[in-house]
C-alpha cells in the first residue's frame, strides 16, 4: 500500500520527480503518511491526469508558487515549463496574471527568479534583451 520506510518513500519521490526538496525529507520524518498522500496527489495531478497539457500545468504551478512565495517550487516549475516548451513571454504573462490576484509584488519578486533560471547553462540564450 505505501512505503515501508521513510527512506523508501523518499527514494520513490526522487525516482518519480527527479528531486527531493529538503522540506519533503523533514515532512517524511514527522508525517510520512501525509507526505505519501501529498505525493500521490501530486503524481496524479501533474503526471497521470492528461486532461491539461503539461505546459499548462507548469504555468499554473508557476502562478500558484509565485502567489505563495514558494521560491523553490517557482524555480523548479519555471525550469519544467521551459523544458516542456513554454516561452519566456508565457511565463512572464503567467506571473503578471498571478499578480492580479496576489498583488503587484508577486511578479516583482518572481522576475529575479525567472532571470536566475534563464542564466543557468541549460536555458542560457532564451532571455530576450539579455543585458550581459
Amino acid at each position: 500500500m505505501g512505503a515501508t520506510t521513510t527512506d523508501d518513500l523518499l527514494a520513490r519521490i526522487e525516482k518519480d520527480r527527479g528531486v527531493v526538496h529538503p522540506h519533503l525529507a523533514v515532512a517524511a520524518r514527522y508525517s510520512p503518511a501525509a507526505l505519501e498522500q501529498f505525493h500521490a496527489s501530486y503524481m496524479h495531478a501533474v503526471h497521470e491526469n492528461e486532461v491539461l497539457p503539461r505546459i499548462t500545468k507548469e504555468l499554473i504551478m508557476i502562478a500558484a508558487d509565485a502567489a505563495v512565495s514558494f521560491t523553490y517550487g517557482l524555480r523548479f516549475h519555471i525550469g519544467e515549463a521551459l523544458r516542456h516548451g513554454a516561452s519566456v513571454e508565457q511565463i512572464v504573462n503567467t506571473l503578471e496574471l498571478a499578480g492580479l490576484v496576489g498583488g503587484f509584488h508577486v511578479p516583482m519578486a518572481a522576475f529575479p527568479i525567472l532571470e536566475e533560471v534563464l542564466r543557468t547553462e541549460e536555458f542560457a540564450g532564451l532571455a530576450d534583451g539579455d543585458d550581459a
